[in-house]
């Protein structure tokens, strides 16, 4: 009776975490999959190391931001209009630290199928977190066109009036936050890693978090949205060339303005190959040198090979240690 509850509830969360979508191919011009919505009714799961994560919904059914979203991504191809986040619990003892995940996807898509370098739902980039003990957060944020993105047909970048993924970030945080204790975190231990686009939304939600995107609905939204670190991984959409700026090799040395650095930026650890063709290194070199000037604490690994979109497959390439390094500079910072 109990294998059979537990197939149950296996089969429950797959096909609510279904593939949504393949891995996108490329950050400016992501290639497109079908696949269905996640769904809205869903209930939270206990959570066991092996088995399933447990699901938890970004904001209330009847918020006006989610109702307003649903209407804005209405018709819109690969669409995600119930964002959540997937809690892996870890596979020993806790550390006490989270850390929460952003996939790809160009803000057209979220690369969370099973193609995805990163694991079906991020299950192996969270695989390997909770393998060091730590709580892994996947978020499904909103999408298409909730951040910077590639317009193929005006051959422009776009920003949206209303940065629903920055949205659905900052809430995932505070709603962590909130419930650290019951999560078993310390709240002062919660970071943000991202992929590609996701990248970049480690980025904002590490830079804007003075500036809420929303207004505030319940008690989650008073616990603070900063995050105590990031690790933005081959982030796009960072420079003035997404701001459509001429010329190019002006902009390309030119750190978006969306972006706006401090000295309260949280430790920041960014991780780039060299030979990345669709988020060049560039971007990150840029970041970095912005936040060492604005006295934020800041760490560029570069590496010479691994392209773009490697996450956590191991390939043969320089990029496969960058999970060992990245854990070695949260050791460094006393997060582990």
């Amino acid at each position: 009776m109990q294998h059979a509850r537990r197939l149950f509830l296996i089969f429950a969360v797959l096909a609510t975490v279904s593939p949504i979508l393949l891995a996108a191919r490329s950050e400016q011009t992501p290639v497109a999959h079908s696949g269905t919505q996640p769904r809205s009714d869903i209930s939270p799961l206990d959570s066991s190391p092996g088995i399933v994560p447990r699901e938890v919904p970004l904001w209330p059914e009847d918020s006006s931001v989610l109702q307003d979203g649903i209407r804005e991504l209405a018709g819109e191809k690969n669409a995600v209009t119930h964002p959540s986040f997937l809690l892996y619990a870890p596979h020993a003892r806790s550390v006490r630290a989270a850390i929460l995940v952003f996939p790809g996807g160009g803000f057209k898509a979220l690369a969370i199928g099973g193609q995805s370098t990163s694991g079906f739902a991020g299950a192996d980039a969270c695989d390997c977190l909770t393998h060091a003990r730590i709580t892994c957060l996947h978020v499904k944020y909103r999408v298409p066109n909730t951040g910077c993105n590639w317009n193929r047909e005006t051959r422009r970048h776009e920003a949206p009036e209303i940065p629903m993924a920055l949205q659905d970030a900052q809430r995932a945080i505070s709603i962590v936050r909130h419930h650290a204790a019951e999560y078993g975190i310390d709240p002062d231990r919660i970071g943000v890693m991202g992929f590609s686009a996701g990248g970049n939304l480690a980025v904002l939600s590490s830079t804007a978090f003075n500036a809420r995107t929303y207004d505030l609905i319940d008690a989650s939204d008073r616990a603070s949205s900063r995050p105590d670190f990031a690790i933005p991984v081959y982030p796009g959409h960072m420079t003035m060339e997404h701001k459509n700026k001429k010329p190019r090799e002006v902009a390309a040395r030119e750190l978006n303005t969306d972006i706006v650095v401090s000295p309260q930026v949280p430790p920041t650890l960014l991780i780039h190959a060299k030979d990345d063709t669709v988020d060049p290194v560039h971007y990150s070199e840029v970041y970095a040198r912005e936040l060492g000037n604005a006295g934020a604490d800041v760490t560029l690994n570069i590496y010479e090979t691994g392209g773009h979109a490697f996450g956590v497959r191991k390939q043969g390439t320089d990029t496969d240690r960058w999970m060992d390094d990245a854990l070695d500079w949260l050791r460094e910072k006393g997060i582990l």
